[in-house]
């Protein structure tokens, strides 16, 4: 999907930027078409050009205390490591996962580009790129953050190259404990070795002997949690997620995260209780996230929610068909005909749907049998038919 070619995104790009934009916005927007190019390809060499070697450098060190053996390791593998986890960042190729860009912001030589992933199961993944000119009128990139982490990128390289070289000296500096018992810190080198080797097993066997104060360090925490997810253990993924949040509760950039994995369990209340926290401080105006609350706050029960968010997606981005989607459930599962219609009558004219009474009543939203034979549906129905 080629960037130059979105529709979406210049119509989005003009009610980002005043329509009176600055030469170097426009060329800065020009620059970060190029480099996103490479996410196409799954290439990283637009983004590699486009990164300051030294000034990134300096944010990782910056984020984290790292020992001088480390850092030789990052001084002499840095692309390769930021290669890496760029790569981890966006969609594998074949993955068929879309993406927009959803905001460009650039004054006077600072700005930042937000990046939307829609994945498979209504979940969405953003990064939020800080963006720079050099000296000689050059886009750099900065640094980004990425939701499905909760980190800024600078920040996650830094927590990952402490897990290389785990010493007593480097552990000791992750715990909050004061006074870290020899056992501790020896249980905290290990299973971070664990952490690195991608070895789940070995971490829960040092994990469940942990007492509750390590299991509450953050960087358990945090491990525990990805670890149980990816071996699709449910029963430890529930136990380990309640600490996650307990732990991280107080920082919303992990938020989103939250609200994905209590989807896993099917806790839709908490589920929405999280989206929503982070919506509130993201700073993105965009339709995909309001979207999604709109449906959690319709499976828990919050009508005037659903309708308000779903409302709020279809102002942010018009263009996103999700956001019609959900404003036409939250108004037929308030009882309100017209108000549905309104929404029919947008998907019809701009998505190229027929939504005749037979689909309506195939779908598995048992309210859109109840507006199939309303009579407001059936004259609109044939109003529209007998066009």
């Amino acid at each position: 999907m080629k960037i130059a070619k979105q529709i979406t995104i210049v119509l989005l790009t003009i009610l980002a930027t005043p329509l009176m934009a600055a030469e170097d916005d426009a060329k800065a927007f020009g620059q970060f078409q190029s480099i996103m190019e490479g996410v196409d390809d799954f290439s990283f060499e637009p983004v590699r050009n486009a990164i300051d070697n030294t000034d990134m450098t300096n944010r990782i060190y910056a984020a984290r205390l790292i020992e001088d053996e480390v850092r030789n390791i990052l001084a002499g593998k840095f692309w390769q490591i930021v290669e890496s986890g760029f790569l981890q960042s966006v969609p594998p190729p074949g993955s068929n996962v879309r993406w927009d860009l959803v905001e460009f912001v650039f004054k006077d030589g600072n700005g930042r580009a937000s990046v939307r992933f829609s994945l498979p199961k209504y979940e969405y993944a953003f990064l939020v790129f800080d963006l720079r000119h050099d000296n000689r009128g050059r886009l750099r990139v900065v640094d980004w953050f990425d939701s499905r982490t909760g980190h800024m990128f600078t920040d996650e390289i830094a927590e990952e190259l402490i897990t290389l070289m785990p010493t007593k000296a480097t552990t000791r500096r992750q715990l909050s404990v004061d006074s870290p018992s020899d056992l501790q810190l020896f249980q905290l080198t290990e299973i971070l070795k664990a952490t690195r080797d991608d070895q789940p097993v070995r971490f829960f066997e040092i994990y469940d002997a942990f007492d509750d104060e390590l299991r509450k360090e953050p960087v358990i925490a945090k491990n525990a949690v990805f670890m149980a997810f990816a071996i699709k253990d449910i029963d430890r993924f529930a136990n380990v997620l309640e600490i996650f949040v307990q732990v991280y509760s107080s920082d919303p950039n992990f938020a989103l995260v939250m609200s994905n994995f209590y989807v896993v369990i099917e806790d839709y209340e908490k589920s929405y209780e999280m989206l929503h926290k982070f919506h509130e401080n993201f700073s993105v105006n965009e339709g995909a996230l309001p979207a999604k609350l709109s449906a959690l706050a319709l499976a828990t029960g919050k009508a005037e929610d659903a309708e308000k968010y779903a409302l709020e997606a279809t102002s942010n981005e018009p263009t996103l068909e999700l956001g019609w989607w959900s404003l036409l459930r939250a108004r037929a599962g308030a009882g309100d005909s017209q108000g549905a219609i309104e929404a029919l009558t947008f998907l019809e004219e701009n998505f190229g749907h027929r939504l005749d009474a037979a689909k309506l009543r195939r779908d598995r939203f048992r309210a859109f049998r109840s507006l199939a034979e309303s009579q407001e549906f059936k004259d609109w129905r044939a109003g529209r038919d007998g066009r």
